[in-house]
């Protein structure tokens, strides 16, 4: 991001055009931070990196991604802040007006067309970028996510420095914790917006059901979660991570054609009264810790220790509860010729429920073989 992005707005402007793209920049550059594209390739993985972008300008045809792919891509986007954007299409005289109600249909704010004025590029830079800043700002000041009903990386920070405080000012230990859902896109990519949307909000669920009242919980970006536990040392840090594991493990989500278990990883620091450290240096560490864990191929759980280097501890690996919810919903897909739906971690439950069945089956089998031979004695 830019020195002047707090100050101005920052606007994107996509074109394979180079005049239009340097034309833009002149028209728009004395009240907007301008970026530029070439193609909509770039487009998007600017998108992906400045989340202080609040309004895009985009052509149609352009090599790699062009502009309807690239709208495609912004709506359908897992992050919300970029599935909202304003996307207004630049386009050429030899545009139809069935191409324009396609885009149009698809998710685009508007339109301008090439050769544009700039009073024309100005008045909509300025109406939609103001729009898409007060939707930032209100879902800031609100502090809350709105997808989970959890507090939203704003309301972390508020929070989360306050209970820093607290604990600084009573000598008491303080924790935190970053989970993330390994390879979400390649989830998003596969099973598209709504199952992955679900995913989030069901992960969200699960750390509210564990969570103590003082402990403070947020989801702070697409698939990333934190917790800030008060009064909470190493190893009771380690107690909540298992807890949540725990909770987390059970969860399958079922698309009718395939099963998906979420892959969680846990990156966690803990500090105690006598150390000389703000709640930034103590979110640093935790996320320091959960970059170990993404990358290894071992270790889902890392801490950061107080040395500054990180070691993995020793967590149990959670116990998987099998309910009777679990044990009658098992029976149905037997009855059903659909075992083969049965979670694995539920066999040796469902195996146990059924052992006194299949012996009486046995033993009912074992009696009428044993009554046959006996009439066949007395026939002869």
């Amino acid at each position: 991001m830019s020195e002047h992005s707090a100050e101005k707005p920052e606007v994107l402007v996509v074109d394979d055009s180079k005049v239009i793209r340097l034309a833009a920049r002149k028209m728009l550059g004395n009240d907007y931070v301008i970026h530029l594209a070439e193609d909509g390739l770039v487009g998007w993985e600017m998108l992906q990196n400045n989340s202080a972008l609040s309004v895009v300008f985009t052509d149609l045809s352009m090599p790699n991604l062009n502009g309807m792919e690239l709208l495609n891509n912004i709506r359908s986007s897992s992050d919300d802040q970029i599935a909202s954007l304003p996307v207004i299409i630049m386009t050429g005289h030899d545009d139809t007006d069935s191409v324009k109600q396609e885009v149009f249909d698809a998710g685009a704010t508007d339109f301008i067309t090439k050769p544009f004025e700039s009073i024309d590029l100005l008045s909509r830079a300025k109406a939609f970028a103001r729009l898409s800043r007060k939707v930032v700002e209100l879902e800031k000041k609100t502090g809350y996510d709105k997808l989970t009903g959890l507090h939203n990386a704003n309301s972390l920070q508020e929070q989360g420095a306050k209970a820093f405080s607290f604990s600084s000012r009573h000598a008491l230990n303080i924790s935190a914790i970053h989970f993330e859902i390994k390879d979400f896109q390649d989830i998003f990519l596969n099973f598209g917006k709504n199952i992955a949307q679900h995913i989030i909000v069901a992960v969200g669920k699960r750390l509210q059901e564990v969570m103590r009242e003082e402990d403070i919980a947020a989801r702070i970006a697409v698939a990333k979660y934190a917790l800030v536990l008060p009064m909470t040392n190493k190893h009771s840090a380690e107690t909540v991570i298992n807890r949540v594991r725990e909770s987390i493990d059970r969860l399958v989500f079922d698309t009718g054609k395939d099963k998906i278990r979420v892959n969680f990883v846990a990156g966690y620091a803990s500090l105690n009264h006598a150390e000389d450290y703000s709640f930034t240096d103590l979110m640093e560490q935790t996320d320091d810790a959960l970059q170990q864990a993404l990358n290894s191929t071992t270790q889902k759980v890392i801490c950061f220790n107080e040395e500054g280097v990180v070691e993995e501890p020793v967590v149990e690996e959670p116990v998987a509860v099998v309910t009777e919810q679990d044990i009658e919903k098992a029976f149905s897909h037997i009855l059903e010729g659909s075992f083969y739906q049965i979670p694995g971690y539920q066999l040796a439950a469902v195996m146990e429920r059924l052992t006194p069945f299949i012996q009486y089956v046995k033993n009912q089998n074992k009696a009428e073989q044993a009554d046959t031979l006996t009439k066949k004695d007395v026939a002869l």
